[in-house]
């Protein structure tokens, strides 16, 4: 008989829950969202038909946000003591920002594309406008080949790490 006040207890919580916060489930009829770093719009042929589409309007927005947004540096030099060695690119402009890298990509009713920028430092990743880590071996992302192989040769290319093997 203990049991039952206990049940209606936990049902009464979890109604009361019900309405907070997302619980990352599929709701009914709507399609969960499918995240992944990619570095070609061609990487999202994995989600599926019409992905590739899909992305690379995504990451035309994304591109147009970073040409408005990177700061730009006067010199190379300036860009690489800010932002990491090998990590700057000229702009049109003729200054320097940091150079575009790779694309978080969420394909879902609105796809939309982040872009993500080399990792200052030898590990192997890229990091966002606001600095945020994504890690290669991150188990918890979907990372493309490509994009890999492009995080892979910028952490080689680190000075330090080039020193630290010698």
């Amino acid at each position: 008989m203990r049991a039952i006040p206990h049940a209606f207890a936990l049902i009464g919580i979890s109604a009361a829950l019900t309405g907070c916060g997302d619980s990352g489930a599929p709701k009914a009829g709507k399609v969960a969202d499918e995240r992944g770093v990619i570095a070609s719009a061609s990487d999202c042929a994995s989600f599926g038909p019409g992905a590739v589409e899909a992305c690379a309007t995504a990451i035309e927005r994304a591109v147009k946000t970073h040409e408005s947004t990177a700061t730009a540096f006067t010199s190379l030099e300036d860009c690489e003591k800010a932002v990491g060695e090998r990590a700057c690119e000229r702009s049109e402009s003729g200054h320097y920002r940091i150079r575009l890298s790779a694309f978080m990509v969420t394909l879902g009713a609105t796809p939309r594309a982040e872009a993500l920028y080399p990792v200052k430092g030898s590990d192997v990743g890229f990091q966002t406008s606001r600095k945020d880590v994504l890690l290669a071996n991150d188990r918890s992302l979907v990372f493309s080949r490509l994009a890999v192989s492009v995080a892979e040769r910028h952490a080689a290319s680190d000075p330090k790490r080039k020193r630290s093997r010698l």
